[in-house]
């Protein structure tokens, strides 16, 4: 069987690397090829991380550059194609894709929907509403990365739904926990992207009064560079993200956090975050929305919270409990392997695109 990933983005995005890449390297290549196309390149990623101008002409480039692929793909059976063909674009080209005889799935890792329903501009919110049910209802079938999601393909119509989180390649990640810190210093961390360092505004009040009670060092990986926060009674480290330094900065972590708004975006978040977290043995703390709680909720891998107040309360628990953070970090890591691998979930995934 030959299978196409169309992704929104290079393997810079965690979206792409993880739903699409990861894949790719694991899938058996004596029964399947797979390649993947991006749409939007790594050079646009890492301009767009580093708010510097992406030229219009460049982006033409991407769109061409997609459009004349899209005229060679007569040896794919399978095309699994990551939210949309284009961005802000009705889907013209989704419908020339649908008279093929090929199997065309969507996946869907975020509420992408929300950027079109939920739209201020007037004009995308009546012109694009309903693109991605649309896409939903006349697609094979839908890879849902979460219920909140799944709720959504339900409700458009869509007629065979896959839930799948985000996985983790689990030899990637340590095999044994690091030994529980006796110092003064509690290391909180945080991973995320330029465009979700604006939760981190969630916990800068908590983390302050936390800051009275302990030596604090929080954190940052992958987070904006170019306005870096300052919390009172904080020590903050940044880390430029990469594979290597993600990883490096996980073992040096005490506890995982993961704030969100309680808004309709936030609902449909994958809680990549917690499973990156537990999969490297660690407690975590999470605000009370969407998949998070799912995650957390009655498994003893950590805490929710709704408020500043619980906020504090629960990291300042974990803090003071070492043998609740080794506890906490263990069952994080047995929930992980059970059912956010890519060796735990690959053949799901496999018999449903084959089905």
């Amino acid at each position: 069987m030959n299978i196409l990933f169309l992704t929104k983005y290079d393997d810079l995005a965690a979206s792409s690397r993880l739903r699409a890449f990861l894949y790719q390297k694991k899938i058996d290549s004596s029964r399947s090829n797979v390649d993947v196309q991006p749409l939007l390149s790594n050079v646009y990623l890492e301009k767009k991380f580093k708010k510097q101008h992406v030229s219009f002409i460049y982006l033409i480039y991407l769109f061409f550059r997609r459009v004349f692929f899209l005229l060679n793909i007569a040896k794919y059976e399978v095309i699994v194609i990551h939210i949309e063909l284009f961005p802000f674009i009705p889907p013209i080209f989704e419908w020339l894709l649908f008279r093929t005889n090929k199997k065309i799935y969507f996946d869907y890792d975020d509420a992408i929907f929300h950027t079109y329903d939920l739209s201020k501009n007037l004009v995308i919110k009546s012109l694009l509403s309903s693109k991605i049910a649309y896409l939903m209802r006349m697609s094979y079938g839908v890879i849902a990365g979460n219920i909140y999601i799944e709720k959504y393909a339900k409700k458009s119509g869509a007629k065979n739904i896959l839930v799948l989180p985000t996985v983790i390649d689990i030899e990637e990640y340590a095999k044994v926990p690091k030994k529980t810190s006796t110092g003064k210093i509690f290391t909180i961390g945080w991973i995320g992207s330029p465009s979700t360092s604006k939760y981190l505004e969630i916990v800068r009040e908590p983390l302050s009064r936390l800051g009275n009670k302990a030596s604090i060092t929080l954190y940052i990986v992958g987070g904006d560079s170019t306005q870096k926060i300052s919390i009172d009674n904080i020590n903050i480290v940044y880390v430029e993200w990469s594979e290597k330094s993600e990883q490096k900065a996980l073992s040096e972590f005490d506890v995982g956090i993961m704030p969100l708004h309680d808004e309709p975006w936030d609902k449909g978040k994958c809680a990549f975050k917690l499973i990156q977290y537990m999969a490297s043995f660690l407690p975590v703390v999470a605000s009370n929305v969407g998949m998070n709680t799912e995650i957390i909720f009655n498994r003893g891998t950590g805490y929710v919270a709704e408020n500043s107040n619980e906020w504090f309360e629960s990291l300042y628990k974990i803090y003071c409990d070492h043998n609740l953070r080794k506890t906490m970090g263990s069952n994080g890591r047995i929930l992980v392997e059970k059912d956010f691998t890519i060796q735990s979930r690959l053949s799901e995934f496999e018999n449903f695109i084959r089905s």
